[in-house]
């Protein structure tokens, strides 16, 4: 294959990838696959708060405990002391007995407030569970989703990759220079950066050319410049290909 046919092959190539891609792209799969991943991603990230207020209210329980026993030792401390017969001031053993009151009012709170946090850490720890099973059921329908992406979409990345080899070899055989010139101009003219010359006509731009310029291009190189839309035109050889 020549160079002109080469160059029309390599962009009839490359808007093939494109559509080969787009299609791949717009499988409903694929996107039920993102839109499970970013569910999974926000019931993770739930999760992770969840945890954190199991560990919280585990901490809470520990330090009430810990407070619970200190206290049970100074009660214990504070009515040795009364049955000792020690202190027989009577102030000092109404300081005693107010102090010991106290003392058990604060046991009662510490119990109760343990309670109420075992009553949350056990709903805490029922919503982490079933926080779990849920990423469990997402991770199961993602696996269910790529099966199924990757079965109907096998046949179509199969033809992508088989045009990407194929545009691999055009490209090589275009030459380092003119490849830049089409990659650069594909790039700026929205993906399509050669067209071939259509008996008066521009196949991209479809801009009729003035008698002068479709002269000079017939009478120039095979390979010229479209006065109008500027990108690289197949003037002979694009027929080659089709």
């Amino acid at each position: 294959m020549d160079v002109p046919a080469a160059l029309f092959a390599l962009q009839t190539c490359d808007l093939e990838i494109r559509r080969a891609a787009k299609l791949l792209d717009e499988l409903p799969e694929k996107r039920a696959i993102l839109e499970t991943r970013h569910k999974a991603d926000e019931v993770r990230q739930l999760k992770g708060k969840t945890e954190e207020l199991v560990h919280r209210l585990e901490r809470a329980i520990t330090a009430n405990t810990d407070e619970v026993a200190t206290v049970d030792e100074k009660i214990v401390g504070v009515q040795k002391t009364l049955d000792s017969g020690q202190v027989t001031n009577p102030k000092e053993v109404h300081n005693l007995s107010r102090e010991m009151d106290a003392l058990k009012r604060r046991e009662d709170k510490l119990d109760n407030d343990t309670i109420t946090l075992m009553e949350r850490l056990e709903k805490a720890r029922e919503q982490v569970a079933k926080v779990e099973m849920a990423l469990e059921r997402l991770s199961a329908r993602e696996n269910q989703l790529i099966t199924e992406y990757r079965a109907k979409g096998g046949e179509m990345q199969a033809s992508l990759d088989s045009h990407k080899t194929q545009r691999a070899e055009l490209a090589a055989s275009l030459g380092d220079d003119l490849l830049a010139r089409y990659e650069t101009t594909a790039a700026a003219k929205g993906g399509i950066g050669a067209a071939k010359l259509l008996e008066v006509a521009c196949s991209a731009c479809r801009v009729e050319l003035p008698a002068e310029r479709l002269r000079e291009l017939r009478e120039g190189p095979d390979i010229g410049l479209c006065p109008n839309c500027r990108r690289l035109l197949v003037v002979r050889g694009a027929d080659a290909v089709e």
